[in-house]
Formats: structure tokens, C-alpha cells, sequence
């Protein structure tokens, strides 16, 4: 245990430089995405118009987006899973609790169990794709 307590207040010191990094390059493949013809929309703070009450208390309240965020593809549930199928860097994973960059599809993992009818209502379509990105 004590090794544990060593290595996480080690790790402490290199946090904020960690989840900088971590931040820009979600905003950097977001906007990549973003801009792909096979993509439909985009799920992610910076993107939300600053008008809206979200994008106001993002405004507000947050120096960055963090590093996970969501977007639909363009067609249906095949094209979701055949895009997360041949991804070589991500690794699908709902969550691994470590730093690894990870892909799921939220519709068939973490709310699987939610009816679909509140799923669609709370933007989780067929086609939603979920990144935590960490590299």
C-alpha cells in the first residue's frame, strides 16, 4: 500500500500537464472528425453554440472539454460497429480505469439498458461512438 500512496502522489506532479495534453488532442480529433463526411455530428462542449445554456456554463465554469466525447456516423448500426472494428489505436472498452485511449458504442454497452425511447431522447442514437481520448 505504501508503494501505492508513493507513486500516486508521484504522479500528482505531472496531472495538470497530462490532462492538458490529454485535452488538446480530443479538441484536435474532434475537429478532424468534425469536418469528415462520414460523420454526422459531434457531441462535444467546444462545439455547442455558445448561445445555448450549455455552451454559457461551459463558457463559464470550464478551462477545457476534457478528452471524452461522442459523435454519430453517417448510415446505421453496422457502419457504427464496422467503424469501431477496424480501429487500430483505441481500444473498444466502455472503461480500463488506466490512461489507454478507448471507443464504445454506447447503445449496446453502458446503456444497453436504458429503453430506447430515453436513449434517443438523450442523444444516444445507433450510430453514437464514444471516445476517452488519452494519447
Amino acid at each position: 500500500m505504501r508503494i501505492l500512496c508513493w507513486m500516486l502522489g508521484r504522479s500528482l506532479e505531472t496531472l495538470q500537464i497530462r490532462m492538458e495534453k490529454a485535452n488538446q488532442n480530443a479538441l484536435l480529433v474532434a475537429q478532424f472528425l468534425r469536418d469528415h463526411e462520414k460523420v454526422k455530428v459531434i457531441h462535444y462542449l467546444p462545439f455547442v453554440d455558445e448561445n445555448s445554456i450549455e455552451g454559457q456554463v461551459f463558457a463559464r465554469q470550464c478551462t477545457g472539454a476534457g478528452s471524452t466525447f461522442s459523435f454519430d456516423i453517417v448510415g446505421g448500426e453496422a457502419e457504427a460497429f464496422r467503424f469501431l472494428n477496424a480501429m487500430k489505436i483505441f481500444k473498444l472498452a466502455v472503461s480500463l480505469g488506466g490512461t489507454e485511449s478507448l471507443a464504445c458504442h454506447p447503445g449496446s454497452t453502458t446503456h444497453s439498458g436504458v429503453p430506447m425511447e430515453l436513449r434517443h431522447n438523450i442523444g444516444i442514437q445507433e450510430t453514437t461512438i464514444r471516445f476517452i481520448y488519452w494519447y
